[in-house]
């Protein structure tokens, strides 16, 4: 549903870019007939969704960055309770806020705005008004004209006759019509209005016999159908008047085509005679000899110059008119695949053994090692892209199921996984690269996994060597390698702060001490949501005063990520719930009520300012 209507903007903006080019070039166009039906090229690019995608340069890819704060592995990133704004009175691992599930919540009128229901329904009620308006229009039109129609005489038969021996097309008088009108799309009919001068009727029916040779009714009908399906565009009224317009101008030089100065005269003095708006109701569908006296002129004018077109002329429409097929054939610009990172030839190993792993990533091993080893890539459940182990360890300890041997394994982690590493205790866990917006880490063991059967002292020890040989080497080549090799950017912890802090805004600073002094700490607030009046404060991260150790806060256990779910939080601020998390000591201390904290007797305190680093001491 929603690709269906973005479908129907981008043909309507690519017609809407056609028209215009076509109207540019509208004075540089000599054939009308060429004008006429080059108009059929935008209504082709309204209505058919395929066509030719212009490549655009690429540009290079940056990872999309979410803002998180990291503490360095091993260094103060501990397992402590984490925020979980969302829920009161438990500690338990939180989940995103789900709307939906309240059903006392205010209706969300942004989704409901947004929806695509919504509008498909709109478009197709006005695509029904609109093409509805035209058919009711017609049909009635056409049944009082046919009410009030009878046969024409026998003079005007004789000259029908004339012009069209084998053509079938009926001949009617009317005395509901005031100018000469084509009816029927498959079985046409003239209609003349009473009282026709005898010789002006050569050029109304040469006029009308044009039109119903070239089924132009059928080409006014496509573009009622098509011109609806668009109607919320302005541009279509332009696009139905020019055709219109293009109709008459190439029907008078189909028939004026080889008539001498005499006979342009009488025919435009004819056109002169029966000058007339088209019939109320029939808009775009009507075919007339005659339209508003507005238009008159510019007819007018062509008949009585009839200038030949030149062989320089007809090849500037013809290149003109290629031109503009060319443009009408285009459905769109996209950007050139990314061409292949290219490698830091300096980081790449020489004469590695080359791994293929998923997501087209390659993994290298220094060749001198690589009989050492034993690689294995994931089966279906894993979520690793490969592990290495020492072959002989592995092998000494019976293989199979053994984690005996086990050096690293890589991992691709995305935002919301490497979130909760952050608030993880980190331990065997190390990220290394980062590219468009995944997560390379480093899975080790923290404790030793060397094995060997050797019963010679010499042999153990040669084999011990062997083992941190490969655990001082693999680290610093494997991933120096990696990186170059595939285009990644190497992991740094400072890329995250933002002059310290996880969110870009402006924090709170809430002091709270238990009454017997045993603990005090030092909350840190921010707004990750929305910034200033009306955005949610959530705790970011605590500082244990006495120690000066500072600990990150994020949603655990969510499934998505902490931006995502301070999203769904702050929406429900917005419909009226969740109200205390809009002021930044309220959130302080539901936070700190979760966890436990007596705040009866504890002190708690908001400041603006950013605390001290001294630590503060416990008074003896």
């Amino acid at each position: 549903m929603a690709t269906f209507l973005h479908t129907l903007l981008r043909l309507s903006l690519l017609g809407s870019l056609l028209t215009g080019l076509l109207l540019l070039a509208r004075p540089l166009i000599k054939s009308r007939a060429a004008a006429y039906y080059l108009w059929l090229l935008v209504l082709v690019r309204l209505c058919l969704p395929v066509g030719v995608t212009i490549p655009l340069p690429a540009l290079s890819e940056q990872p999309v960055q979410i803002q998180t704060q990291t503490a360095a592995p091993n260094e103060g990133v501990q397992t402590r309770p984490v925020q979980s704004q969302g829920e009161t009175g438990t500690e338990a691992a939180s989940t995103a806020p789900d709307a939906a599930a309240q059903p006392w919540q205010a209706a969300d009128w942004k989704a409901l705005l947004t929806a695509p229901e919504l509008w498909l329904g709109l478009w197709a009620a006005g695509a029904g008004l609109c093409l509805g308006r035209y058919v009711w229009g017609y049909r009635r039109f056409a049944a009082l004209v046919r009410a009030s129609a009878r046969p024409a005489g026998q003079g005007a038969r004789d000259v029908l006759a004339a012009l069209s021996p084998t053509r079938k097309v009926d001949l009617l008088e009317s005395t509901y019509v005031h100018t000469p009108i084509l009816l029927g799309a498959v079985h046409p009919a003239i209609v003349l209005p009473v009282g026709v001068e005898n010789d002006r009727l050569a050029d109304i029916l040469a006029h009308e016999l044009t039109h119903a040779k070239r089924h132009d009714l059928l080409y006014k009908w496509l573009t009622a159908a098509v011109t609806s399906l668009h109607w919320f565009n302005p541009l279509m009224a332009v696009v139905r008047r020019e055709i219109s317009r293009a109709c008459e101008l190439s029907c008078d030089e189909a028939v004026t085509r080889h008539m001498d100065g005499p006979a342009r005269k009488h025919y435009g003095e004819t056109l002169l005679a029966l000058a007339a708006r088209p019939p109320r109701g029939m808009g775009v569908l009507a075919t007339t000899l005659c339209e508003e006296k507005t238009r008159l002129k510019e007819r007018l004018v062509f008949v009585m110059k009839g200038k030949r077109q030149g062989p320089a002329a007809l090849a500037a429409t013809l290149v003109l008119a290629v031109a503009l097929t060319g443009c009408a054939a285009v459905s769109g610009a996209a950007p050139s695949p990314s061409p292949a990172p290219a490698a830091d030839q300096e980081g790449l190993l020489a004469d590695p053994a080359l791994y293929d792993l998923d997501y087209d990533l390659r993994l290298a091993i220094p060749k001198d090692l690589d009989d050492q080893l034993l690689v294995k890539l994931p089966e279906a459940g894993d979520d690793f892209l490969v592990s290495v182990w020492e072959k002989r360890s592995y092998e000494a300890a019976g293989g199979g199921d053994t984690d005996l041997g086990w050096l690293f394994s890589l991992a691709r982690w995305d935002q919301a996984t490497y979130e909760q590493y952050l608030i993880s205790d980190g331990s065997g866990v190390k990220p290394f690269a980062r590219g468009d917006g995944w997560y390379y880490v480093w899975l080790f063991a923290s404790d030793v996994r060397f094995y060997s059967d050797a019963q010679d002292q010499a042999a153990l020890e040669e084999q011990s060597k062997a083992w941190e040989t490969l655990n001082s080497r693999l680290p610093k080549e494997v991933k120096v390698d990696f990186i170059a090799r595939n285009g990644l950017e190497a992991y740094d912890n400072s890329m995250y702060f933002h002059d310290g802090y996880l969110w870009e805004s402006d924090h709170r600073y809430v002091y709270f001490r238990t009454g017997d002094w045993s603990e005090s700490i030092t909350l840190i607030l921010s707004q990750p949501a929305k910034q200033g009046e009306g955005g949610i404060w959530c705790v970011e991260g605590w500082m244990d005063n006495n120690y000066g150790t500072r600990y990150l806060v994020l949603p655990q256990d969510t499934g998505t990520t902490a931006a995502d779910y301070y999203t769904a939080l702050q929406q429900q601020a917005d419909g009226g719930h969740e109200t205390g998390l809009l002021d930044p000591l309220s959130a302080a201390r539901e936070w700190l009520d979760e966890r436990g904290y007596d705040l009866e007797t504890g002190h708690v305190e908001l400041s603006e300012e950013e605390p001290a680093i001294e630590a503060k001491r416990i008074p003896a």
